[in-house]
């Protein structure tokens, strides 16, 4: 008989080990409790490590990683780099977790399209990448494109609201026993950048050329500088005629670079390049003040318009400099037109209303310039302050075709009115369509036919004497 239960020596030998097999159970717990911890830390890291936190897509390191194991097996393989169109316009515009949400919607879509053709991977902000293994005939890698392109362009439903988006695709194929990220990954890029050129959802295959005009396109960059520096720019001017009463209302500043290599370069060929390098700003300035400069100096009451970027409303001294260069020339507000194209409404639109509603506010006229080509949208003639609407080029070489595009420059031709805008039509080169322009009710025109970009020391006289309207042929 047990007299004491908490002695332990009463209790004998099999509470004992009834109390060893209790710690040694509560021991194998606490290690498995640990063992599990340790592993769920270990895949966090590795979630961490090796997938995106926003779409839970696989990231770049683990991009990479696959490749390398992808050389190992000596597999061939392809890279398709894609880039979302408009994601920057939903970003600046709706917001931060407009953009996310976007991101995530996107990622699924293009997730589903190349489930059975390979893995999908973001490397960052709108960059993503498909890694498809095997080898791969061009007509197939076209039809996965096509795929992506197709799920992406379906209107996307945001909490934010609809939106409707596109897809740029660069592709490059992966030799066997290729791992170089960096290499394949540039190749693929060049493949993409050529692919944005292209006006809608496209993509493109690399091309060893496409190497050569990435190096020429540095080398121009570095020129623009210099050139600058140099006073290898200069602007020429091409008259805006009332097509009543035949008077030059104003004259656009074209900027022109004569390369002391390559000669005479067109606008396109370095615009975006300086766009791309913030040398647009410097360029910018000089522009405007040249432009306002040779106009303070023009008989008469002809204004002078200048095209101005995004990226020079996003610079918070634009306004302030604007209004410097008018009293440094002794311009009056009113002769200078600002011309903006709707990419312009891609930025911080906040942005954009205030400085457009303080350039009006001291004077200076708005244009929207090439109105019909970008982000058309008649809420943008609403909700920004605007004198003038631009139609584009595009419209005048097919309105005397038939079809709708006779039809489009008529109702815009309606919504300025509607709106109080004045409106011009770029491109006129014969007297058809300056006749038709006229009976479509366009008050303003602008092309060849009128007259081609003249040198500023050319504007006074042409002002002073006037000039006859007669046919210019496109080529000549």
């Amino acid at each position: 008989m047990v007299t004491d239960p908490f002695h332990i020596a009463s209790l004998g030998i099999p509470l004992l080990a009834t109390i060893y097999m209790h710690r040694l159970a509560e021991s194998r717990r606490q290690l498995a409790e640990l063992v599990c911890e340790r592993e769920v830390h270990q895949h966090r890291l590795m979630q961490d490590a090796f997938f995106d936190a926003l779409t839970g897509l696989p990231n770049r390191r683990r991009l990479e990683v696959d490749l390398h194991d992808l050389a190992v097996r000596n597999e061939a393989g392809v890279m398709l780099a894609i880039d979302i169109d408009k994601f920057k316009f939903v970003n600046d515009t709706m917001g931060h977790d407009a953009g996310d949400a976007m991101l995530q919607v996107v990622a699924n879509r293009v997730r589903m399209a190349v489930a059975q053709a390979g893995r999908l991977y973001r490397l960052g902000g709108d960059e993503f990448v498909v890694l498809a293994t095997g080898t791969r005939d061009e007509a197939s890698i076209i039809d996965i494109c096509r795929s992506i392109e197709i799920s992406v362009g379906e209107p996307l439903n945001l909490p934010q609201g609809r939106v409707v988006a596109g897809v740029s695709i660069g592709v490059t194929f992966i030799a066997a026993s290729e791992y170089d990220f960096a290499t394949i990954f540039k190749r693929a890029d060049l493949a993409l950048y050529r692919a944005k050129e292209i006006s809608g959802p496209s993509h493109a295959f690399f091309d060893p050329a496409l190497a050569a005009e990435a190096l020429d396109r540095i080398a121009i960059e570095r020129d623009l500088l210099r050139g600058l520096a140099d006073q290898e720019f200069f602007i020429e001017y091409q008259p805006i005629l009332d097509i009543h009463s035949h008077r030059v209302m104003s004259l656009e500043a074209l900027l022109r670079w004569n390369h002391p290599v390559r000669g005479m370069m067109a606008p396109d060929a370095f615009i975006p390049l300086a766009e791309r390098t913030g040398l647009i700003l410097p360029i910018g300035r000089w522009v405007l003040r040249e432009a306002c400069r040779a106009a303070a100096s023009w008989p008469g009451e002809a204004g002078v318009a200048v095209n101005v970027s995004g990226d020079q409303f996003k610079d918070s001294g634009f306004v302030p400099f604007v209004r410097d260069v008018l009293a440094e020339a002794g311009l009056e507000a009113r002769r200078l037109t600002i011309e903006v194209t709707e990419s312009v409404f891609t930025v911080d639109v906040s942005v954009i209303q205030k400085s457009l509603s303080d350039l009006r506010a001291i004077g200076v006229k708005i244009a929207l310039d090439d109105f019909g080509t970008g982000f058309s949208s008649i809420n943008n003639l609403k909700r920004f302050p605007l004198d003038h609407l631009k139609i584009d080029k595009c419209f005048t070489d097919a309105m005397l075709k038939g079809g709708s595009d006779g039809e489009l420059v008529s109702l815009m031709s309606r919504l300025g009115d509607a709106f109080q805008l004045s409106t011009t039509i770029e491109g006129i080169e014969t007297h058809m369509q300056l006749e038709f322009a006229r009976l479509m009710g366009i008050q303003n025109v602008q092309g060849f036919l009128i007259s081609r970009p003249i040198p500023a020391d050319q504007v006074a006289e042409l002002l002073t004497n006037g000039f006859e309207v007669s046919p210019v042929a496109m080529s000549a």
